[in-house]
């Protein structure tokens, strides 16, 4: 930190000192949990990408699993961030009690006193109980203190089958107690997740007190003494210990999708001993570290909490999970939970692809490693099993792509051209192979998809074609790059030049498999709350007309050449046309960065920034989407997809530092920086003149200085200049 309080003062602009706090101290994990679309968070903590993520739980609530202002029902091993639809996880209930255990999640609901939500720590008192309960994470293992009343007995409840909402999710489990060391082992074929695949999940949880009594649930029977039970489809199982409590009660659990054996190792690995103090210190200093990739600085505390919340979220998924996996496939990275790949390669990879490359290049090995297993590897991959949603296309091939052009270090090219080659002549079939377009009516690989649409996929798999063409360059494959580069222009096969609305004609229109368009009116399917998915999915004519990213000249010459293409982006954007803090929306307002506007760029990224609440996100966080397009608003420039590039638009702060992989560092000074000052007025980078409105990958990774003149009012910076090349 001595390196940013010296720089502060080349700053002119007064500006207050930054706290010498650690990082992680900034960290609120309350941002983002409430409902209706303020981002379906958690409030448990995690470790950066850690396989394990407990929480607490209620009956009503969010996707999350988590209503704060409902009564708890206990502890849930494993959740996803953000992520709306058909819930997912909530495994593994963990419930201390005091008095006669009792399985019914309905009644043993407790309120709450003294919540305490960090990054290293999750500590409430259930007052039903007068029971104090904190949790610390290690990476797949997670450590439970519990200081009980004094009482006749204290108990700790398991359930092994329920799922987030406390709803039954499982085709089978079991249950194992050994009394003697005080470790309890379960297992679930855990079914309707949002992945309609079913999928066994193991934990194994261990005291460091010895239980004088014990005994399973299944369903209403109580069998006290028994120490296994099984269940059956939609059949409800659970356990018990009881023992008289000797404050405090620690419990240690990990989570494997891969046996109980390897659960037990990953238990052993993480926590081998009984120190929660260790624990919770080891979380602090991995989170003090990932925080450190991006220090800002000069503005208030309650500005570093809301960024380095937003910091935290983006390291939450994907999961990493290398360990947990069978010893003959160590070999290889495994990242799972991707919630999806639709939601994150517009913001949350491009955030990786700049501070933490490694982990990036380990994601595309990953998904190499996904696509030998099963021979595929598909958009979500989620309890370690894939799902092709068809929301947009192959989002698979964005990844590695994106990868690609900037310049992601460590990745085998002709290991990941099979991933690409295999989405680009086999996935996308067969109409698109044939006709080149998805047609209204196709469905994607699995038969009970609906999310797959006429205007919506052809876009996706156009965008797929781009970078399934740059990766077949890069592996030696020129002619197959050429055909697929081609096929890159198939989004014109959807783009109806007749279609007219609101008096500009031209728009991307689904198109039946006779040739026909779809009679649609472009603003169908959008309310300002809720999309019906007509002919797109998650958007409408209107705003899949700005979704060709990889062709962009293309896309403004088709709406009549850069004049008609700024008044018409400007009239959907002032009319509500487009949802700017959806993911297909999410690079739109950039657009006019390509058009020589930067200052109507920067005009509507702090019309975004304002969305963003003190505690709340703009809609589902959905795995480090919404946080990532957060941090890349606040440090001042957002990525331009399929390509190198960034837009520049000005920080909101008056020094941003980039720590770097490479040990090198980039510095972003920005006088008179502020709330208001959202334009650029002058820009330096290195010491030189920069008068583009964009900086290159390498810009920022090699390291430099960047100084910029912010102004509350628009200059002529940027203006009228070109894309660089």
């Amino acid at each position: 930190m001595k390196f940013v309080i010296v720089a502060l003062a080349l700053v002119a602009t007064p500006v207050v000192a930054a706290a010498p706090k650690p990082l992680y101290t900034y960290v609120d994990p309350m941002v983002g949990v409430g409902n209706d679309n303020q981002g379906d968070t958690v409030p448990g903590p995690a470790l950066p990408h850690g396989s394990i993520h407990p929480s607490p739980e209620t009956l009503t609530g969010s996707n999350a699993g988590y209503d704060p202002k409902a009564e708890l029902s206990g502890f849930a091993q494993l959740h996803t961030q953000g992520s709306g639809g058909i819930t997912t996880y909530g495994t593994f209930l963990v419930s201390p009690q005091v008095g006669d255990p009792e399985f019914d999640e309905t009644k043993h609901t407790s309120p709450k006193a003294g919540e305490n939500a960090a990054a290293d720590l999750y500590a409430v008192t259930l007052s039903r109980y007068n029971i104090k309960a904190e949790v610390t994470p290690a990476h797949y293992a997670a450590m439970y203190r519990f200081s009980f009343p004094e009482s006749g007995q204290s108990d700790i409840v398991f359930d092994i089958t329920r799922k987030i909402l406390g709803v039954m999710a499982s085709d089978n489990a079991e249950v194992t107690l050994d009394p003697a060391t005080g470790r309890l082992t379960g297992r679930v074929k855990a079914k309707d997740y949002w992945n309609p695949q079913a999928f066994d999940i193991w934990f194994v949880a261990e005291l460091n007190v010895k239980p004088v009594a014990w005994g399973v649930f299944k369903g209403a029977d109580k069998q006290a003494g028994a120490t296994h039970g099984t269940s059956g489809p939609d059949e409800r199982l659970g356990a018990w210990w009881a023992f008289a409590a000797k404050q405090p009660v620690l419990m240690k659990v990990a989570v494997s999708l891969t046996s109980a054996e390897r659960a037990q190792f990953l238990l052993d690995h993480d926590i081998p001993g009984w120190d929660f103090d260790a624990v919770r210190a080891n979380a602090r200093a991995q989170w003090n570290s990932e925080l450190s990739r991006i220090e800002i600085s000069g503005v208030p505390d309650a500005d570093l909490r809301r960024f380095y919340t937003a910091l935290y979220h983006t390291a939450i998924q994907p999961r990493e999970r290398t360990l947990d996996q069978a010893d003959s496939e160590l070999h290889a990275p495994y990242w799972d939970d991707y919630y999806t790949l639709w939601d994150t390669y517009r913001t949350e990879f491009p955030l990786l692809s700049l501070i933490a490359p490694k982990e990036y290049a380990a994601n595309v090995a990953s998904i190499v490693h996904t696509f030998d297993k099963f021979g595929y590897a598909d958009t979500a991959f989620i309890g370690g099993r894939n799902y092709h949603v068809g929301q947009g296309g192959d989002e698979v091939d964005n990844i590695i792509g994106e990868g690609l052009v900037r310049g992601v270090d460590g990745i085998d090219w002709s290991q990941a051209y099979r991933v690409t080659h295999f989405n680009a002549f086999e996935r996308r079939r067969p109409r698109y192979l044939i006709d080149g377009y998805f047609a209204v009516g196709d469905l994607s690989p699995e038969s009970n998809n609906q999310r797959a649409k006429s205007g919506s996929s052809t876009v996706g798999f156009a965008l797929n074609d781009y970078f399934g063409a740059k990766v077949a360059e890069k592996a030696g494959h020129a002619d197959e790059a050429a055909v697929l580069m081609k096929r890159s222009e198939n989004w014109k096969k959807v783009w109806n030049k007749d279609a007219v609305s609101d008096g500009f004609k031209g728009f991307v229109i689904p198109k039946y498999a006779d040739g026909r368009f779809q009679d649609l009116d472009p603003k169908t399917g959008w309310d300002g709350k809720t999309y019906n998915n007509v002919g797109f999915y998650e958007g409408t004519a209107w705003v899949y007309s700005y979704d060709m990213l990889h062709d962009i000249p293309g896309m403004i010459a088709a709406m009549g050449g850069p004049d008609m293409f700024r008044d018409r982006l400007q009239h959907a954007l002032s009319s509500g046309l487009i949802d700017i803090t959806n993911e297909p929306s999410f690079s739109t307002p950039w657009l006019f960065h390509t058009i020589g506007r930067p200052d109507l760029s920067a005009f509507w990224a702090d019309a975004i920034f304002r969305k963003f609440t003190a505690d709340a996100y703009p809609g589902d966080e959905d795995n480090g989407a919404m946080s990532s397009h957060y941090v890349f608003n606040r440090i001042g420039f957002f990525p331009k997809l399929g390509s190198d590039l960034y837009y520049l638009h000005g920080p909101r702060q008056p020094l941003t530092v980039i720590h770097l992989e490479n040990g090198k560092s980039f510095e972003i000074v920005a006088k008179n920086a502020g709330p208001d000052a959202i334009y650029i007025q002058k820009a330096t980078l290195n010491g030189k003149p920069l008068t583009a409105a964009f900086l290159h990958q390498s810009d920022i990774v090699n390291g430099g200085r960047l100084e910029l003149i912010m102004g509350q009012k628009p200059g002529t910076w940027g203006i009228g200049q070109a894309v660089p090349q």
